[in-house]
């Protein structure tokens, strides 16, 4: 059947046309304002759960995403400036040894300061972010594994380079999550907990029963802290405890589980407002029925690193049939071997599951093109904590690891990432479990395959240095 069009109807879709465009035209204008500006976080924006949903105090679903500041509180150095397939405790024993303690935490704090500055929260907000999830270690505000805090002139203990963080998402319109990535005792055997092949949070021993105790005090304190502060969004109580062993040793759950709980109760008596987010890490049934243990404002997390489309549904499926009636939120993930970007994204974006990326920022080889990195930099210099001088060390660490140096690349994913910060869905990608999409152009299609592909050659690279090194799990 031809359907004809009259003159007034050529011109009535021509008018709604142009009112469309200028329409379309006035919205980006105003959320690009509004990155800019800021929209700073308020009282009425603090969070909490109501059912399966994230919500503000008026009862408006709030959907997290954002990226997370990895290397600020502690490093890795596959992306960050150091070279130590272990972790980071072993430079910074080391730099003990070799400068003295006071001088060890005087160059971790230059690359703090220099890792993360007032730009950085610009930049995440002007992709149009919402969200910076921060990985902490207890050691950034302890003296030594004993608990020991650092205190300010007044004798308070010394939070304020947390205060700086939140009042930076402040300003600039983001949440702040906090994350313990390192925990007293390792929580894991990564690197990334601090020290790898070092678990023993867990452990049914004196030490680990005072590792626990450390751990339980820092998070009083550190909830106690933020009691109120509307920029939070939640407290990330431990970042992939047990690691693989969540999923391969069920024996270990159960002590996993009553810690959380000890934790939990730890919070909720200083701070009973703010969310509390739990890692099942790889898949929900790593961490029992909130109800079981009367957790409530809770938030589950996941970490995904599938390497196949079908695994991001088969596994966000399996989260919903678990019945478990709280938020998702995918607190780290990367499409490896053939998944993809537009479908993994189009796929939270669709359940509306919260998420952020892994991660920020990064040096190293190919780091200014790489799809892990929204700024990269390939020829920032790695410190040798052998051998380098203090003076070296803190020039290394200094003013040209700075996002604004003029040494980073904003890559080709952090335009190609603030396509879904809006909750773009591709209906093409998911029609096709990835093999088509319609979201971004031919260019940045072409980048974005071969920056992946430079990555995934990447991380091979680094799986089989750590092999060499004993190191890989």
């Amino acid at each position: 059947m031809t359907i004809r069009h009259s003159r007034h109807s050529r011109i009535t879709a021509f008018v709604l046309a142009v009112c469309f465009a200028l329409l379309s035209s006035v919205a980006v204008s105003a959320r690009e304002d509004s990155a800019a500006a800021g929209g700073a976080i308020t009282e009425a924006d603090a969070l909490k759960v109501s059912g399966e949903k994230i919500v503000d105090m008026a009862g408006n679903e709030v959907v997290l995403r954002g990226t997370n500041f990895g290397g600020w509180g502690i490093m890795e150095d596959w992306f960050c400036p150091i070279e130590s397939p272990s972790g980071e405790r072993i430079v910074y024993d080391r730099l003990c040894e070799r400068f003295g303690q006071d001088s060890a935490d005087e160059l971790l704090g230059i690359f703090r300061r220099n890792w993360i500055t007032e730009v950085d929260f610009k930049n995440v907000a002007e992709l149009g972010m919402n969200v910076v999830r921060l990985p902490i270690w207890y050691r950034n505000f302890q003296s030594d594994d004993n608990g020991t805090w650092f205190r300010d002139a007044n004798g308070d203990i010394d939070f304020s380079e947390l205060d700086w963080m939140a009042d930076q998402c402040r300003s600039n319109g983001l949440y702040l999550i906090l994350d313990l990535h390192g925990l007293p005792g390792y929580q894991n055997d990564y690197d990334h907990s601090g020290k790898s092949k070092s678990m023993s949070l867990f452990d049914a021993t004196e030490q680990g029963r005072r590792n626990r105790e450390i751990a339980v005090d820092f998070w009083t304190e550190l909830a106690a802290h933020f009691s109120g502060d509307p920029v939070i969004a939640m407290y990330d109580l431990m970042n992939e405890q047990l690691g693989s062993s969540i999923t391969s040793v069920d024996s270990l759950r159960p002590a996993m589980w009553d810690f959380t709980d000890e934790l939990y109760k730890a919070i909720r008596a200083v701070d009973p407002d703010h969310i509390i987010t739990m890692e099942c890490i790889w898949s929900i049934d790593c961490m029992p029925d909130p109800a079981n243990y009367g957790w409530e404002n809770v938030v589950y997390q996941l970490h995904f690193y599938d390497v196949w489309n079908g695994a991001y549904k088969i596994n966000l499926n399996k989260c919903f049939r678990a019945g478990y009636g709280v938020p998702l939120y995918i607190g780290e993930s990367y499409p490896r071997g053939i998944s993809t970007f537009d479908y993994m994204l189009s796929l939270y974006n669709n359940y509306d599951v919260s998420w952020t990326s892994w991660t920020y920022k990064g040096v190293g080889p190919g780091a200014d093109t790489s799809t892990w990195f929204l700024y990269g930099c390939s020829d920032i210099p790695k410190i040798d904590y052998e051998n380098d001088s203090y003076d070296v060390i803190a020039e290394k660490w200094g003013e040209s690891l700075r996002t604004d140096s003029g040494n980073f690349t904003r890559t080709y994913f952090a335009s190609y990432i603030s396509n879904f910060t809006d909750g773009h869905v591709d209906r093409l990608s998911l029609a096709t479990f990835g093999l088509l999409s319609h979201t971004g152009t031919y260019e940045d299609n072409k980048n974005m395959f071969q920056n992946k592909t430079g990555a995934m050659i990447t991380t091979v690279k680094d799986w089989i240095r750590k092999l060499i090194a004993g190191e890989l799990l």
